[in-house]
């Protein structure tokens, strides 16, 4: 009866290293290709670190320039828009415009990240450290 349960756990042993061997290819693999892509992701975090500037130097420019355009018509158009008389009802189910976007509802638990790049170059930093 033990060498029975012997056999088994030799078996099962066996059966967990050749798993292993097979998991630590893959991984190897896997990190192989992230080094090959390391240059690729850098640069793509970079343009993703620019795309997000100028999308806020823009929507800065963009409030300046509304502030601008109600301060050019002055206090005169604002005065005849209040006095023009009572304003219409809309007609049910008529589409609204507005002039911003709402902000999709975050994610719970969801955290915004800064500095996408230093956080790419990190991993890639760590990496090393271990191969090593």
């Amino acid at each position: 009866m033990s060498t029975l349960i012997d056999v088994a756990i030799l078996v099962l042993l066996i059966g967990t290293l050749s798993y292993t061997f097979v998991v630590d290819r893959r991984v190897r693999r896997m990190m192989q290709a992230l080094k090959e892509m390391q240059p690729m992701i850098g640069s793509f975090s970079d343009a993703v670190d620019r795309s997000e500037s100028t999308v806020s130097a823009l929507r800065s420019m963009g409030q300046a320039e509304g502030l601008f355009s109600n301060l050019q018509r002055g206090p005169s158009a604002t005065a005849s828009a209040s006095t023009s008389g009572p304003a219409e009802p809309k007609a049910a189910g008529a589409a609204e415009f507005r002039s911003r976007r709402e902000r999709p509802a975050r994610p719970q638990g969801a955290t915004p990240v800064h500095g996408k790049s230093e956080l790419v170059r990190g991993f890639f930093e760590t990496v090393r450290k271990r191969e090593v």
